[in-house]
């Protein structure tokens, strides 16, 4: 089985006020499977171990491991190519392009030969909607269109940030029902940081960070 393991993992940073602790020994375990919420308020940090977990940042202190493998030892750009798919909360999506070649560049890293309208009919989205050019798209339809790029690639892990922020209540049950899919149909590790109670319900389990801590 699948897991990422996150040990005594601690990270600061230094501003004008001194050095400011962000993580302290924090200690994680997240199984193939599973579908997990990572909650907290604000400056809790959240998003730093969100970049921890998908190799967007490096290490500090501590470890984080994927089946027992230091992401050290496996460096950060092999693991976001080969393991993880990150839903960002600004998309980060491929302004030339449209809706449908964004999702078909995550496919073709995969090598596969999979038709992207799946996918974005899966997240709500129309066939002539998947042809329009991402800027020509709203803030909620482009969400979408990030979602539907992770639900496509072959990754084993799922790690959203905020996921459902932009999208109405339907749209949101729909989509965290897709997560738990991934979760539990097709065994991925799928880790939510989200502040949204309702979304955090649905979770296998729910992680909280207060004050650098993880409980």
């Amino acid at each position: 089985m699948n897991t990422l393991k996150v040990e005594d993992v601690s990270y600061s940073y230094k501003n004008a006020a001194g050095e400011q602790v962000v993580l302290k020994d924090v200690n994680a375990e997240f199984k193939a499977g599973k579908m997990y919420a990572i909650v907290g308020e604000s400056g809790s940090g959240k998003t730093t171990l969100l970049s921890l977990l998908s190799a967007l940042d490096k290490l500090q202190e501590g470890d984080i491991k994927y089946n027992n493998k230091s992401l050290r030892k496996i460096g950060g750009s092999e693991f976001r190519l080969k393991y993880v798919n990150i839903v960002f909360q600004s998309y980060n999506l491929i302004k030339y392009m449209t809706a449908k070649e964004n999702v078909e560049v995550a496919i073709d890293f995969d090598g596969r030969n999979v038709n992207a309208n799946k996918y974005l009919k899966q997240v709500g989205l129309s066939e002539e909607e998947g042809d329009r050019l991402i800027g020509k798209l709203s803030g909620g339809q482009q969400q979408r269109v990030a979602i539907a790029r992770a639900i496509a690639s072959n990754s084993p892990i799922i790690v959203a940030d905020e996921p459902t922020g932009n999208l109405d209540e339907d749209t949101e049950e729909k989509i965290i029902g897709l997560f738990k899919d991934l979760a539990h149909d097709d065994k991925k590790i799928v880790i939510i940081v989200t502040h949204s109670r309702q979304v955090a319900e649905h979770a296998d389990e729910i992680l909280r960070l207060k004050k650098g801590k993880l409980s």
